[in-house]
């Protein structure tokens, strides 16, 4: 059964900041539906960008991976959306 800390290694492949459910789902061989719903569960870990990503998808990262991540500018923007 997959778990958070199944998704929320996938989210924080150094690949990526972001990530969309389908990648998440791909990289771990579930559903979307399974990702999102183990993303739900840990809605105090995990982020949604208030931008989607070019195919339109919702994109997602946990908390920690986007202060590690993400640029100064990037985390300054993002607290005034």
């Amino acid at each position: 059964m997959l778990s958070w800390k199944d998704v929320s290694a996938a989210l924080e492949n150094n690949k990526y900041i972001w990530r969309t459910l389908r990648g998440v789902a791909k990289e771990l061989k579930t559903t979307q539906e399974e990702v999102l719903q183990i993303i739900t569960e840990n809605a105090s870990e995990a982020i949604k960008s208030s931008v989607p990503a070019n195919t339109g998808e919702d994109l997602y990262t946990t908390r920690k991976h986007y202060r590690r991540k993400a640029s100064f500018f990037d985390r300054i923007t993002s607290s005034m959306t």
